[in-house]
């Protein structure tokens, strides 16, 4: 047994401050699965195929503009410091919202028609370990929570701490299941391949950031990892031992006993399928000056072949299920690290792939993978989603991975094949020493990109002769170039800086990811365009490696022109795509053109059309009505689109700007939005509703603008 497995696990639950009705009508996770007549929000994705989409249509174009504040829940008091931000997608069951709250991930119920709280749950001891060590990212109130029943009665919450153990609450009461796990909780850190990655410490090592997936009794746990970007630079981990990192496997457990059940290498093991794409580093990459880490001298048959010291290539994102199929699907990350892979050299399976697993086996059942031999950190951000749609007249059970680079992959859920024809492209080759370069990459060639790829002298900002002139100016101190350009040296043979990238690795396409309406057929994707300036640099003291990325500390001049964004215009954008062609139908700016643009001396007198904000907005939601979403930043604002035109219907004003992604539901009758949102420094749940007098068919349920429990 690991030390992990011998830990003492503490946690204190607030008493019951309500106790409530549950359903035992459900007979599995398939889909939305209501026990009443109301509209519920039982996955983080809407249902298991994340979807974000609700039949919900009370609130519709003639109305929404009278949307209001119905009730709010402040995090301000949950742990030391209240968080700012929160990305949360609450769930509601039965009438009840489950949510994430604070640093320390307390989970909250809700009455979802009031905000008032009915039971909390505090995570206290080994629970709240390495809070001060894990990845930055990680140290947030997650993005929520996963509801499991056996549809007889016995109802949980799984929830995934910061310090990446798994904890299964009674939904009735929010006290921890003693018959799981060890009292409630499993060390998921306990049970990955420490043993395959001599000398690396364990301590905050992995960290986790999206709820658990299920399908049956099968649960899966996405995992998030120290980012490989410049290990010893400001803000890199403390215990970084780059190139080596654990490998961020699926593990399945079952939901009523917590054993484990199985387990996919998503790099796999030597002998194992995949790790001929893990090829042995060019000696010279471990001919360090400055002395490499301790690991190599001493383990030198791990040099032998990638796979064996390279880690990451978790999932940060949440996986997705296909009940009916017995599937889960990966969106599995860019293996250690993000900007240099001279270490790892070749394709590096099953990094950067959205896998297919067989979740009564863990067996791989088909992958596809996104972008070969990763270097820009185009990891796929976001759940995929499933949905089943027509083609050609011809019924496609489909799943839309969306990716930084801007890509919409629309893949055949059940054998992996492309819907639409995916073509592999010749890309630029790196001469940074050492690197190895995938020749081709993969391009779908439906749906088109969804951003902006690549830069050319015609992608910059042009609003005046004085401006272009400038930008030229620029962007020729450094190499452009179409998508997959590497990064380079700063101080390159040619002379150059850099290499001038779109989008960046925040995409593009990130963590808002988009929505699916089902009954349409149509994808909507909230996006940006973006500009990344890709070097690499001599490794660091005590790096260990001959290359980092300077993360923050990038070389060379400002990559603005006058204070304005180097690349034209539009910034944020919401596109619809329509899954039956994989035709564009509309592209609008996601927000307006900032002031700061507005007001640039530069431009006073010049006519600019909405650039739309610098954001990927919080998430999209898409009704059988509208298309929502919050932009973001630091505006306060929650936007209704027309769905056939992406016309703006409605702007409701918020006590403050969206953090997290908006879900819908009814109770007793009256639908409500609700969102996290930035309120006085602290993350809130807003929820919104017609006035209880107007809403059709509204029965009762809060009015005006109290505030729930605090």
């Amino acid at each position: 047994m690991s030390i992990f497995a011998k830990r003492v696990f503490a946690a204190a639950v607030v008493t019951v401050v309500v106790s409530y009705g549950v359903s035992t009508g459900l007979s599995g996770q398939a889909t939305q699965g209501r026990s009443t007549a109301e509209t519920e929000w039982r996955f983080f994705g809407a249902d298991s195929g994340a979807t974000r989409y609700s039949p919900a249509n009370q609130i519709n174009a003639t109305n929404v503009r009278n949307l209001q504040v119905a009730w709010r829940f402040s995090t301000r008091n949950f742990g030391p410091r209240p968080p700012a931000a929160s990305q949360v997608s609450p769930l509601i069951v039965d009438g009840v919202m489950y949510t994430t709250a604070g640093m320390n991930r307390d989970v909250a119920a809700l009455d979802a028609a009031t905000g008032q709280l009915l039971w909390q749950w505090r995570p206290t001891g080994e629970l709240t370990r390495w809070a001060d060590i894990i990845d930055p990212l990680s140290r947030s109130t997650g993005r929520g929570v996963s509801y499991w029943t056996d549809g007889r009665g016995d109802e949980r919450i799984f929830v995934v701490m910061p310090s990446y153990m798994l904890v299964a609450l009674d939904a009735r009461t929010g006290r921890q299941v003693e018959s799981f796990g060890t009292k409630g909780v499993i060390d998921l850190a306990a049970n990955l391949r420490w043993n395959e990655r001599p000398e690396l410490p364990h301590e905050g090592r992995v960290s986790n950031t999206s709820p658990p997936a299920i399908v049956g009794n099968v649960l899966i746990a996405s995992i998030s990892m120290h980012t490989g970007a410049a290990p010893n630079l400001p803000g890199a981990s403390i215990n970084e031992q780059w190139p080596m990192n654990i490998p961020g496997d699926v593990v399945a457990y079952d939901t009523k006993t917590g054993k484990q059940l199985w387990r996919f290498n998503i790099v796999p093991r030597p002998g194992e399928e995949g790790a001929e794409s893990w090829l042995k580093a060019d000696p010279s990459v471990w001919d360090v000056p400055r002395g490499v880490n301790p690991w190599v001298k001493a383990h030198p048959e791990l040099l032998a072949s990638s796979n064996r010291y390279t880690g990451n290539a978790g999932f940060w994102a949440p996986a997705t299920a296909d009940p009916e199929l017995g599937m889960f699907y990966i969106p599995a990350e860019s293996p250690t690290a993000d900007y240099y892979g001279g270490y790892r050299p070749g394709n590096n399976l099953y990094a950067n792939s959205v896998l297919a697993l067989d979740a009564k086996t863990g067996k791989r059942v088909w992958h596809f993978q996104t972008t070969h031999h990763d270097i820009w950190d185009f990891d796929p951000p976001t759940a995929p989603i499933l949905a089943d749609i027509t083609v050609g007249g011809r019924p496609v059970k489909a799943v839309i991975q969306l990716t930084k680079q801007g890509f919409a992959f629309v893949l055949d859920r059940v054998t992996g094949k492309p819907v639409w024809p995916i073509e592999e492209r010749p890309v630029p080759k790196s001469d940074v020493p050492g690197e190895w370069t995938s020749p081709t990459q993969p391009f779908p060639t439906r749906p088109a990109a969804l951003v902006m790829q690549g830069v050319t002298d015609n992608d910059l900002v042009d609003f005046t002769p004085e401006i272009k002139a400038e930008a030229l100016r620029v962007a020729h101190q450094y190499r452009l170039g179409p998508l997959y350009t590497p990064a380079s040296l700063p101080n390159a043979a040619d002379g150059s800086m850099g290499t001038l990238t779109a989008p960046s690795a925040v995409g593009g396409i990130n963590w808002q990811g988009g929505a699916v309406d089902p009954v349409d057929d149509v994808l909507f994707v909230a996006a940006q365009n973006t500009l990344n300036k890709e070097q690499v640099v001599e490794g660091a003291d005590k790096s260990g490696v001959l290359y980092v990325n300077p993360r923050g500390q990038t070389i060379g001049p400002s990559t603005t022109v006058f204070g304005l964004p180097l690349l034209k215009p539009p910034y944020g954008i919401v596109t619809a795509v329509d899954l039956k062609t994989g035709d564009r139908l509309w592209t609008v700016p996601h927000g307006n053109t900032p002031e700061a643009i507005k007001m640039n001396p530069k431009l006073q007198g010049v006519n600019i059309p909405n650039t739309g904000a610098q954001t990927n907005g919080t998430g999209l939601l898409v009704t059988s009505t509208l298309l929502f979403g919050g932009e973001g930043g630091a505006s306060p604002v929650f936007r209704a689109w027309d769905k056939k035109t992406g016309a703006v219907v409605a702007e409701i004003q918020l006590p403050g700007p969206t953090t997290g992604f908006p879900v819908t539901y009814t109770k007793a009758g009256r639908q409500y939005i609700a969102v996290a949102a930035r309120v006085d420094g602290a993350a809130e749940i807003v929820a919104l509703a017609l006035p209880a007098a107007t809403a059709p068919g509204g029965r009762g349920g809060a009015r005006g603008a109290g505030r729930g429990a605090q």
